[in-house]
C-alpha cells in the first residue's frame, strides 16, 4: 500500500464519519477526516450565541444495539453524555433518551479526542483526486456525495447512480430563541415532542435540558411547514413560529434569535443496506443515516459497516500485492 498518503480519507465529521475513522484506525489504517464546517458533529450540533447554548440539530438519541450501547456506556462513564429522559409523553416508553453532557456535539467531540482522530475542519472537498488515497468514505447527504463523486469521476455504475439519485430528504427549520426568562409551561426535563402536529416537530428548553445556563429555546418546525417557509425571510419564519408557540413561552420575551435551515434534515428514503461500497483503485464507500435509518444510532451503524467493508477490501488488496511481490 502507498504510504505517501492516508490509507483512507473520510468526508464528513458527523457521527457516521467519526465512527468509521475510529474503527479503521483500530485496524491500523492511517485515516484523515475532512469536514467543511467549523467543528465536528454534523447534525449533532450545538451553537452558542447571546450568552446561551442551543442544541439546534438532533435533540437526543437512543441506544438499542449492543455496539452503540457499549460506546454510550463508556462515553457516559467519562462524562461525555448523560441520560435526559425516558420519553416525552405523559406515559414514557422507558427507553432512555440520551443527550450530550454540554450539548449534542459532546459525544462526537469525545469520540474524536478519545481516539486521537485527525480532523481537518473548514475544508470543502470538491475533487477527491486532489487528495490521493487507497479508499474514501463519504458520509455527507447523498446529493452532496454524488456531486463530489461526479466531479471526481468516481461515480458507481449507471444503475446504482440512478437509484442513489432517487433518495430524497426532508427539510427542517430550527428556530433558536434567546429569552429574558425561563418559560413556565414546560415539563421538568424541557422536551416537548409533537407526533401528529401539522406545524411543529419538537420544542426543547435548553436550560432545563442542562445545555444552557441561560433561558434558550429551540423550535423545530414540521417538515411540511419547513418546506412551505423555506424561501421566506428569517423575520417571516420568526413571526410564524412565535404565533405557533406563544402559549408555551408563557410571557417570556425574545431578546435574540437565529434561524438554522437543515435542507437534509433526514432521508425520506433509506438504502436497503447500511453502506454501499464499490471500486478497487480507489475503493469508495457511502455511509450515513440514508443507509441505516434516520437516527443517530443508524448513522453510527452505517459508519461501522463502511469501516468493516473498507478494511476487508484494503486487507485483500494488501495480500494480493504481497503475493505479487513474492511470485
Amino acid at each position: 500500500m502507498n504510504k505517501d498518503h492516508p490509507d483512507v480519507i473520510i468526508v464528513g465529521a458527523g457521527i457516521s464519519g467519526i465512527t468509521a475513522a475510529r474503527k479503521l484506525q483500530s485496524y491500523g489504517h492511517v485515516v484523515e477526516v475532512f469536514e467543511k464546517g467549523r467543528g465536528v458533529g454534523g447534525r449533532m450540533a450545538t451553537r452558542r450565541f447571546a450568552g446561551a447554548r442551543f442544541d439546534h440539530g438532533a435533540q437526543f438519541f437512543t441506544s438499542r444495539g449492543s455496539d452503540f450501547a457499549k460506546l454510550i456506556e463508556t462515553a457516559s462513564q467519562q462524562g461525555a453524555v448523560k441520560k435526559w429522559t425516558n420519553g416525552f409523553s405523559d406515559d414514557p416508553d422507558g427507553y432512555t433518551r440520551w443527550c450530550g453532557s454540554s450539548g449534542m456535539t459532546s459525544l462526537v467531540k469525545w469520540m474524536v479526542t478519545e481516539a486521537n482522530i485527525n480532523v481537518r475542519t473548514g475544508t470543502t472537498i470538491n475533487d477527491l483526486r486532489d487528495m490521493p488515497s487507497n479508499a474514501y468514505v463519504l458520509t455527507a447527504p447523498v446529493p452532496q456525495c454524488l456531486a463530489i463523486l461526479s466531479f471526481s469521476q468516481m461515480l458507481p455504475n449507471p444503475g446504482t447512480h440512478i437509484q442513489l439519485s432517487s433518495i430524497s430528504y426532508k427539510p427542517t427549520i430550527a428556530i433558536l430563541l434567546r429569552l429574558d426568562q425561563s418559560p413556565s409551561l414546560f415539563p421538568e426535563h424541557g422536551g416537548i415532542q409533537f407526533q401528529d402536529h401539522p406545524d411543529l416537530a419538537f420544542i426543547s428548553d435548553n436550560q432545563r435540558k442542562g445545555v444552557s445556563d441561560e433561558p434558550a429555546i429551540t423550535v423545530h418546525l414540521s417538515n411540511i411547514l419547513s418546506n412551505s417557509l423555506w424561501e421566506h425571510s428569517d423575520q417571516e419564519v420568526l413571526a410564524a413560529t412565535t404565533t405557533l408557540i406563544g402559549d408555551y413561552l408563557s410571557g417570556a420575551g425574545i431578546t435574540d434569535y437565529q434561524i438554522q435551515r437543515w435542507r437534509y434534515a433526514g432521508p425520506a428514503d433509506v438504502w436497503a443496506e447500511p453502506t454501499l461500497v464499490w471500486g478497487s483503485k480507489p475503493i469508495i464507500a457511502l455511509a450515513g443515516e440514508a443507509f441505516a435509518g434516520p437516527k443517530v444510532e443508524g448513522a453510527f451503524r452505517s459508519g461501522l459497516a463502511a469501516a468493516e467493508k473498507i478494511n476487508i477490501a484494503l486487507s485483500s488488496t494488501a495480500k494480493s500485492m504481497e503475493g505479487f511481490k513474492n511470485a
